[in-house]
């Protein structure tokens, strides 16, 4: 959605709401403040972001050709009659 621009004289003001608290202000036309005053004090004591890219991988069990060829599970395998559903 586009901001209202209006226009006083030399100075061009334009309603944007803050990205933070959701409070309405004006801010110069072309302006690229994206934070109210006071949300933008907040947000410049809260340390920088961190763009490192990390490789989580999710840990995996055993397959299932290592479950089924487990000397202790004879007898228990996928054709197995019997348990709870």
């Amino acid at each position: 959605m586009k901001a209202k621009a209006i226009s006083t004289g030399k100075l061009g003001l334009e309603l944007k709401y803050c990205e933070r608290c959701g409070g309405l202000w004006l801010r110069p036309v072309g302006g690229g403040q994206i934070y109210c005053v006071a949300c933008g004090r907040a947000m410049a004591e809260l340390p920088p972001a961190s763009y490192e890219i990390r490789d989580v991988r999710v840990p995996r069990g055993p397959r299932r050709e290592e479950v089924d060829g487990y000397e202790g599970a004879e007898g228990i395998g996928r054709d197995t009659v019997g348990g709870a559903a």
